[in-house]
C-alpha cells in the first residue's frame, strides 16, 4: 500500500533520493506522482457515484550502458523502492542495446516557475462540494424539463523527479471540470469547463447553456449529406486539434515520415489565419513547467500564419535529429514519442457572432465524438456530431438537426478556415470556435 500522508514535497523527494542510493546501474531517473483525484458522477439529475481515488508511485528507470530497465511501485518504505530498483535494473540487463540512446538528460536548466498552478481550495474540495454543484445543475434541468447527466471532478497532483546526472525538479498542480449533458424527449445539448480553480466554474451557469442547445434542438430535422460551411464550437474543434497533436506535431511520426509535418518545414500547409503552438504556461491552460525527464518544456510554435515550423522533441529525438530539447518527453517507457500536451490556437479577429451572421446555409456544431483516424498522412478522420447540431440560415441559427457524420482531412479544413476571437479551454487545449467552408458530411443518421 501507499505510505499514508506521502505528499509533502520533501517525502516525496526523499522517496527519489532513496531510490537513486539504492541504484547500481550507470545512470538512474526516478519519478514519484502523487495524486488524489476526485469524481462525482450524476444521471438523470441525481448523484449515482463519487469516488476518490489517492495514490503515490515511485518509477525508476535503469540505464546499464546503452540497455534500459523501467519498473514501478506504490508500496513506497524502504525496502520495495529497493526491490523496485533492482527489478528496474535486471529489466535493463536482459534489454537489447540502443545504439542511439543518448543517456539520461542532465539538469543544468532552470524550470519555468507557475505561481498560479496550485489552488488549495480545488485540492482539498470536499464530496459535499461537488454535490452542491450537482444540486445547481439538477436544479436548471428541473426548471426546463429535462435531465442531466456528466460529471464534476475536482484533483491535486504533485510531481517529483531525479536522476543521476544531477536533475531535480518538483512541480504541484490542482485542477477541475463540470461535464453536463442536457437531455430531452428526442434533442440533448452540451457544456463543459475546466479551471485550476474549482470557484472559477459557474455549474448553473453551464447548466444553462446546456439546457438551451437541448430546447433549440428539440423536433430536430434531417439534413441531406453534402459540403456545408460549418461553425464548429470548441469542444467539437478540440478532438480534431487533439488528433493533430497525437499524429503530427511530435519528433517520432516527423522522423518516421508519417506525420504530415514530414518534408513541410517552411511550407504552407493550412490558412494564412491559423497559428498553432504548444504552451504550458498559457493562463487557460493546466501544463506543468517541466517534462517526464525533468526537462525544461519550451513554448514550441507549431504552425505559424499557416506555415509549418517545428514539432516537439524529448531527449532521444533531440539526439537523434540533431535538434534542440524542447521538453515534451513523456513517461518512460513510451512507445509515442515526445507529444505536444498543451495545444493552443491563436484567436482571431472575428467574434463568433459575425462568423455565423456571414453563413447562409450552414451548420453550427456543438460536439464531435467517435472520431477514429482514416489516413495519418493526409490527417483525414471520420467522426460524428453530437449534443447539438444546428441549421444556420441567412446568418441565424434556426432549428435542431438529426446527428451527421463526416469525413474530412484535418489539415485541408483548417485550409478554409476562420477563427473567431475568444479562447475557451476545452480538456487540456486552448481553442477558439471555427468556421470552416465546404466541409463534408458523408451521411445522416436517425437521432
Amino acid at each position: 500500500m501507499m505510505v499514508e500522508g506521502l505528499d509533502t514535497r520533501s517525502e516525496l523527494e526523499s522517496v527519489l533520493s532513496k531510490a537513486l542510493e539504492a541504484s547500481k546501474a550507470d545512470e538512474t531517473e526516478a519519478l514519484v506522482a502523487a495524486s488524489d483525484h476526485s469524481l462525482t458522477r450524476f444521471t438523470h439529475n441525481a448523484i449515482h457515484e463519487s469516488v476518490n481515488e489517492r495514490n503515490c508511485q515511485l518509477s525508476v528507470r535503469a540505464v546499464v550502458g546503452k540497455r534500459t530497465g523501467v519498473a514501478a511501485t506504490n508500496k513506497l518504505d524502504a525496502e520495495n523502492v529497493a526491490a523496485v530498483v533492482r527489478r528496474a535494473h535486471d529489466i535493463a540487463l536482459l534489454s537489447t542495446d540502443d545504439e542511439q540512446f543518448p543517456g539520461l538528460p542532465y539538469g543544468s536548466t532552470q524550470a519555468a516557475d507557475l505561481p498560479d498552478a496550485f489552488d488549495p481550495a480545488t485540492a482539498s474540495a470536499s464530496a459535499d462540494m461537488r454535490a452542491a454543484a450537482v444540486a445547481q445543475i439538477a436544479a436548471v434541468m428541473r426548471v426546463h424539463n429535462l435531465y442531466a447527466a456528466g460529471y464534476v471532478s475536482t484533483q491535486s497532483d504533485a510531481i517529483a523527479i531525479a536522476n543521476s546526472k544531477g536533475t531535480r525538479r518538483y512541480y504541484q498542480g490542482s485542477d477541475s471540470a463540470i461535464n453536463i449533458k442536457a437531455i430531452g424527449p428526442d434533442s440533448s445539448g452540451f457544456a463543459e469547463g475546466f479551471s485550476r480553480k474549482f470557484s472559477s466554474l459557474n455549474p448553473s451557469a453551464l447548466a444553462e447553456g446546456a439546457a438551451k442547445k437541448a430546447r433549440d434542438s428539440a423536433n430536430p430535422r434531417a439534413l441531406e449529406p453534402g459540403a456545408y460551411t460549418v461553425v464548429f464550437e470548441p469542444p467539437a474543434f478540440r478532438e480534431f486539434i487533439g488528433y493533430l497533436s497525437w499524429i503530427g506535431f511530435g519528433a517520432q511520426p516527423f522522423d518516421e515520415g508519417s506525420s504530415f509535418m514530414a518534408g513541410n518545414i517552411g511550407s504552407k500547409i493550412v490558412g494564412d489565419e491559423v497559428t498553432i503552438r504548444d504552451d504550458f504556461s498559457h493562463p487557460l491552460g493546466d501544463g506543468m513547467p517541466f517534462d517526464f525527464e525533468g526537462v525544461p518544456r519550451q513554448q514550441v510554435t507549431l504552425v505559424d500564419k499557416g506555415v509549418a515550423r517545428n514539432v516537439v522533441y524529448d531527449s532521444y529525438y533531440a539526439a537523434k535529429l540533431g535538434h534542440v530539447n524542447t521538453g515534451h518527453a513523456l513517461p518512460a517507457p513510451n512507445s509515442e514519442g515526445p507529444l505536444p500536451l498543451n495545444i493552443v490556437v491563436e484567436p482571431g479577429t472575428t467574434s463568433e457572432e459575425d462568423l455565423i451572421k456571414d453563413v447562409k446555409h450552414g451548420v453550427l456544431v456543438s460536439r464531435s465524438w467517435y472520431i477514429r483516424l482514416v489516413d495519418q498522412k493526409q490527417t483525414i478522420i471520420t467522426g460524428m456530431t453530437r449534443d447539438g447540431l444546428f441549421l444556420i440560415e441567412r446568418g441565424r441559427v434556426t432549428r435542431g438537426l438529426k446527428n451527421m457524420r463526416f469525413n474530412e482531412s484535418i489539415i485541408g479544413a483548417l485550409g478554409r478556415c476562420r477563427l473567431a476571437n475568444k479562447l475557451v479551454r476545452s480538456e487540456n487545449h486552448v481553442v477558439p470556435t471555427v468556421r470552416i467552408d465546404d466541409f463534408h458530411f458523408s451521411s445522416g443518421t436517425e437521432f
